[in-house]
């Protein structure tokens, strides 16, 4: 399956002028080949790291830091609930939470929370977030098979996603044979965004071409706004989304970095203060800390049914 993912990539290089030693390509071109090389990412089968997560409230910083374990066969996750913070000073409820509620028509005009909120336990939720989230620019596909059908069902996915025109009796398989086969083509139609592209810029020491998107389509999914991608290999170094999990619709800047071959999440930053509940964050900063690959845990990974107080990600 890797190859054949890789093997997509080289075919769209060799589609039209898109080499970093040319002119600038066309955005959706350069856009297209960024969801390729996400497309093409494999994982540890199990990723262990830490989630911290940074805030501020008035003034004063506060953080947090939980325990992670990430399955990439099956895309699932386990985080522990309970911070390391909160297991060193288990949390106290303190104070009076009251509300003043007017009767009948005025009820909803003059309602009023009184007294200061408790202190908050999770700052911005239980954060259960996976280290390899694109943020829409492509969908992981777990390798939890390796079969001709399955190679052959991955390749047909990103032909449909892309509009290939190309019918599958002319699709060759790059797997027989050393020559480059052609597998597919990329066609420009039924986009999501318009991209436009606002030149190379350095990055962290790195040339990257700065996209800009905006969605074509009224659809809370269509959340990407900038990305700044690789000129040498079409990688993501950071993008910007308009709203980040199920909870914010607040700008945020998400950076990555390079693991063993791997594109993992950095950090994301929101550039906007962040409110969760009675709380008013002026800043806040989610980091991956302490990636790498891990032993298979003694527990079973299961599928997440978030509460109300877990953070997030659309899917």
């Amino acid at each position: 399956m890797k190859q054949v993912a890789f093997g997509i990539i080289l075919a769209l290089l060799a589609l039209g002028n898109v080499g970093p030693l040319g002119a600038v390509p066309d955005p959706n071109q350069i856009f297209v080949h960024a969801r390729f090389v996400w497309a093409s990412q494999q994982y540890p089968p199990y990723v262990s790291y830490t989630i911290a997560v940074a805030v501020n409230e008035r003034g004063v910083a506060k953080s947090n830091h939980y325990q992670a374990n990430y399955d990439a066969r099956h895309d699932l996750l386990h985080v522990e609930a309970v911070s390391e913070e909160e297991r060193v000073n288990p949390h106290v409820p303190t104070g009076v939470d009251m509300t003043l509620e007017p009767k009948r028509a005025f009820r909803t005009l003059f309602k009023k929370p009184v007294g200061h909120p408790d202190e908050a336990v999770d700052y911005l939720g239980v954060p259960i977030l996976a280290p390899n989230y694109s943020f829409g620019v492509a969908r992981y596909v777990p390798e939890i098979a390796s079969s001709d059908a399955d190679r052959a069902a991955l390749v047909e996915e990103i032909r449909r996603e892309f509009n290939d025109p190309m019918p599958q009796s002319k699709m060759q398989d790059p797997q027989n044979g050393d020559d480059l086969k052609e597998i597919g083509r990329v066609v420009s139609s039924d986009r999501n965004y318009q991209i436009t592209c606002d030149g190379i810029e350095s990055v962290d020491g790195q040339d990257a071409y700065h996209l800009t998107l905006r969605p074509l389509r009224s659809s809370r999914d269509l959340r990407l706004r900038d990305i700044w991608v690789d000129t040498q290999s079409y990688a993501t170094i950071r993008l910007i989304t308009q709203g980040n999990f199920t909870n914010s619709n607040v700008p945020w800047l998400i950076t990555f970095t390079n693991i063993a071959g791997s594109r993992y999440i950095k950090s994301e930053t929101a550039l906007k203060p962040v409110g969760v509940g009675r709380h008013l964050y002026q800043s806040a900063t989610i980091t991956f800390e302490n990636l790498a690959p891990a032993p298979p845990p003694r527990y079973l990974f299961d599928p997440v049914t978030p509460s109300r107080n877990a953070l997030t990600e659309p899917p």
